[in-house]
């Protein structure tokens, strides 16, 4: 089947770019021949201007179908490579001996346009399939040894390659998934595994079935260093160039705040053993999920999934259902309508070098102006609510109704506020007990508006 849509020596990157400046070719074709006829109708108007009104009116339609098509083939085609790219990683660790070296060359052919050696430069992968490659490897480190679908034999490969990325990335969403992807990979999975041949594996303890193993976690030092190891990756490869420390050598790229807090994250999902608590698959998927906790912390895992799709935010460690939370603003920000030409464009502004984050989700959210609903008009246009000194230009928040990935609901919201201190704990000093998120310099009380106004906007 994937031999039959996309052949071996198919350049993906090519490919996309090739179909897209097809379908911008044709749109230009389309404009043009658009405006000839609306030419032609403002010139008939001299002889009749009541049905020159008319066919102006006519074209006037046209255009907005034209647009309307346009944008669906774009979209089209965007989700298209998305998937794509979402695939390959879990079709390495799924295939057998005989069809490795088929999916690893697919899996190259993706990776090569993170290498500056291979693209004489800058990288040319786009931001955005940058970032659903990174979850298709999330997806893939999600298997556990028992799933039906994964074969060990891709595992190694995996891991290398999604090292690889993480060095060469430059989205901070990407970096975050590869880190929480190396995490699961890392867990020790010894039971009810696959030996070197694909077969079934039994347990180390014979008196228990395959999977009934409970989890061996690492102890708190080594997991440190394992997370503080991949830290020490990110995104080393394409760093901003020109920049060097005080010794005159390249300067280390500065760690985004959400990176840096999934790498905490991500040690002590290793100390513990228990990644439901500190990592998630889908953002909005885990946001719109109560879901449940285990009332044994150390029991054996029967599914064949690390974070099940039951796992909710109610199972998330509160440092963890904090990032979750700005991190879907910030992608909410970043996505808005959906237009992939766009959403590239702001994915480049949100890597700003010296300035992680944007003002408004750092210092002050009023910019945001969350209580925004869909009236008649045209919906303000990303950056025109931006405090002045601001470069990112992502404010305000997408009004109800146009946000791609879905309101976030009120109990998650709710569930916000009911993290920050109380009236009393609040005028304890920052030292004995933070008060918001570390990435949050603003008082908690602003921080509680902001989410009391982001829970009714799911309300009629």
């Amino acid at each position: 089947m994937i031999r039959e849509q996309v052949g071996l020596n198919s350049d993906p990157v090519k490919e996309y770019n090739d179909r897209l400046d097809k379908l911008k070719a044709w749109k230009r074709g389309e404009y043009e021949s658009w405006a000839a006829r609306m030419g032609r109708a403002r010139a008939a108007g001299t002889t009749s201007r009541t049905v020159s009104s008319e066919s102006i009116r006519r074209l006037q339609q046209d255009r907005k179908v034209l647009n309307r098509r346009y944008r669906e083939q774009r979209v089209d085609l965007f989700r298209e490579f998305v998937m794509r790219a979402w695939m390959i990683p879990m079709l390495l660790g799924s295939v057998d001996e005989a069809h490795r070296d088929e999916a690893r060359e697919r899996l190259t052919k993706w990776l090569r346009h993170l290498d500056p050696n291979f693209t004489g430069g800058a990288p040319d992968l786009p931001l955005a399939l940058e970032a659903a490659l990174a979850q298709g490897f999330k997806y893939a480190a999600n298997r556990r040894q028992r799933h039906p679908h994964a074969y060990p034999g891709g595992r190694s490969d995996l891991i290398r390659q999604a090292e690889a990325v993480l060095q060469r990335s430059r989205c901070w969403y990407a970096q975050l998934s590869l880190l929480q992807a190396l995490c699961l990979w890392e867990l020790a999975d010894s039971a009810g595994g696959h030996d070197h041949r694909g077969h079934a594996a039994p347990g180390r303890d014979s008196g228990r079935s395959n999977g009934h193993e409970p989890l061996q976690p690492l102890g708190g030092v080594a997991a440190v260093r394992t997370a503080r190891r991949w830290l020490s990756m990110a995104g080393t490869v394409n760093a901003s160039s020109g920049r060097s420390d005080a010794r005159g050598e390249p300067a280390r790229p500065c760690l985004h705040p959400f990176v840096a807090e999934a790498g905490d994250l991500v040690a002590l999902a290793l100390e513990t053993g228990q990644p439901e608590r500190f990592l998630w698959i889908d953002e909005k998927g885990v946001a719109d999920n109560i879901g449940s906790r285990a009332d044994n912390a150390g029991g054996y895992r029967r599914h064949s999934l690390w974070v099940p799709p039951s796992v909710g935010w109610s199972t998330l460690d509160s440092r963890a259902q904090r990032l979750v939370a700005d991190v879907l603003v910030m992608l909410n920000l970043i996505e808005r309508d959906g237009h992939p030409d766009e959403v590239e464009e702001r994915l480049a502004r949100a890597e700003q070098p010296g300035m992680p984050l944007p003002p408004c989700i750092r210092s002050d959210r009023e910019p945001l102006k969350p209580g925004l609903r869909i009236g008649t008009s045209t919906p303000p246009a990303p950056g025109s609510n931006c405090l002045p000194d601001c470069k990112f230009q992502l404010c305000p928040y997408p009004p109800r109704g146009r946000v791609p990935r879905g309101e976030i609901r009120e109990p998650f919201c709710r569930q916000q506020q009911a993290l920050l201190p109380g009236s009393v704990r609040r005028w304890l000093p920052r030292g004995l007990r933070r008060k918001t998120p570390r990435w949050v310099g603003m008082r908690v009380r602003e921080l509680d508006r902001f989410w009391d106004a982001m829970a009714g906007r799911t309300r009629d």
